[in-house]
């Protein structure tokens, strides 16, 4: 069912109103609404309804989330830790499609709506991992929007045959080109990127790429990445994920690296990492350069923490960025929502009349007090179907 009043909440923590979603896109917003007959009525208690949030960044073939405790080993260096993960993941007695749809149900009962996951591809993997999440996926299609980014976690020029793969995802249900660490992973930066733009370009896909690397290096290859967006005439659909270097360069390059970025409408997504310094996010968006908080990675090989909830993710970065007044406060949840929405180019995101009729409710006194004390999600609903209510996800697919 795509048709649904919702009464008695507070939209963004403004005045009690209800909320009348039909054929799955808000209606009606106001008090006293009645829905059409056979409409389906719930009460949202006084809560306050949230727009979504979004899950720009993960990595929903890699998780362990929902299995027994796995103890952590992390080698040194990134390619100890790539490598490490392949041997774990080679060995474990739960499927990709499994494991996937365990992480999308956690998302979804959080609050997000809509996810952009990162698959890993290989000589190796093949597109095992595509076909394993799109599987996952295609049972509760109703409940979430996911997008994928074809990755080449273990290297592309130095696996010859995995860019040929990368290419062929477009064609299997892979909308994003993905690349990593061009100097440090294939040692090759004008390489990896003239053949990831090649790609893109060819087939009319976006671009997301990791970049760890910091300091000088990361701006180099970061003005590589500005080179080709501007060449290909790209702007607006190329993302930077992690950035470190904008967090940790020379203040004059980073500065005029960030305009550059504006320039070039190239996004930048953040997940907060605990050690390292990562880019200014308040200042990106003030410059006009988009940009969003992602989860990354969660419950895997590389690191026991994260659960799944951008809620907790808009903490952290108001933890890390000291942010104490309520329009920080607000600002902060705006990350890990309409400015994760505006990113990924989600059409309809928002609570107003003519959105998709997708929301969260929470209960709780405003937005800042719900960001400091993260109560559990009471409602979510997709497009004016109930996925989750008090935490647990209940739409299709559930376990």
């Amino acid at each position: 069912m795509s048709d649904l009043l919702i009464t008695n909440v507070r939209p963004e923590d403004g005045a009690p109103s209800d909320i009348l979603i039909t054929g799955g896109r808000i209606a009606a917003i106001g008090p006293g609404l009645t829905a059409p007959p056979g409409t389906p009525v719930r009460d949202g208690a006084g809560a306050i309804a949230l727009a979504p949030f979004v899950e720009p960044h993960v990595h929903l073939d890699k998780i362990l989330w929902g299995l027994p405790w796995h103890p952590i080993n992390v080698p040194a260096g990134l390619r100890a830790m790539i490598d490490n993960e392949v041997e774990i993941r080679r060995n474990l007695p739960y499927s990709v499609e499994d494991r996937a749809g365990r992480l999308m149900r956690q998302c979804v009962a959080m609050g997000s709506t809509h996810i952009r996951s990162h698959i890993d591809i290989s000589t190796f993997y093949k597109l095992d991992n595509v076909h394993g999440v799109l599987a996952a996926w295609e049972q509760m299609k109703d409940a979430v929007g996911l997008e994928l980014v074809a990755f080449p976690q273990t290297g592309m020029m130095i696996d010859p045959g995995c860019a040929d793969l990368m290419e062929a995802a477009l064609d299997e249900g892979v909308s994003v080109i993905g690349g990593i660490d061009p100097g440090t992973i294939d040692g090759d930066p004008k390489g990896h990127l003239d053949s990831i733009f090649g790609m893109a370009d060819r087939k009319g896909a976006k671009i997301d790429i990791h970049l760890h690397e910091s300091g000088e290096l990361g701006l180099y290859e970061m003005g590589l990445i500005c080179d080709r967006t501007a060449a290909l005439g790209l702007q607006g659909r190329v993302v930077i994920s992690h950035a470190f270097c904008l967090g940790d360069g020379p203040p004059d390059k980073v500065a005029a690296m960030i305009d550059r970025l504006a320039e070039l409408q190239i996004g930048i997504i953040s997940a907060v990492p605990g050690e390292i310094a990562f880019p200014p996010m308040f200042r990106l968006a003030n410059r006009g350069v988009p940009c969003a908080l992602a989860s990354d990675s969660i419950r895997d090989t590389w690191n026991p923490h994260g659960n799944g909830d951008m809620l907790d993710r808009c903490w952290l970065f108001a933890f890390r960025s000291w942010c104490r007044t309520d329009a920080e406060l607000r600002a902060c949840m705006d990350m890990g929502r309409a400015r994760g929405a505006d990113l990924l180019g989600l059409q309809g995101h928002g609570l107003a009349v003519g959105c998709e009729g997708s929301l969260v409710l929470v209960p709780g006194e405003n937005r800042a007090q719900v960001l400091v004390d993260r109560p559990t999600r009471a409602l979510v609903v997709k497009s004016g179907r109930i996925v989750a209510e008090a935490g647990r996800y209940t739409g299709p697919g559930a376990v």
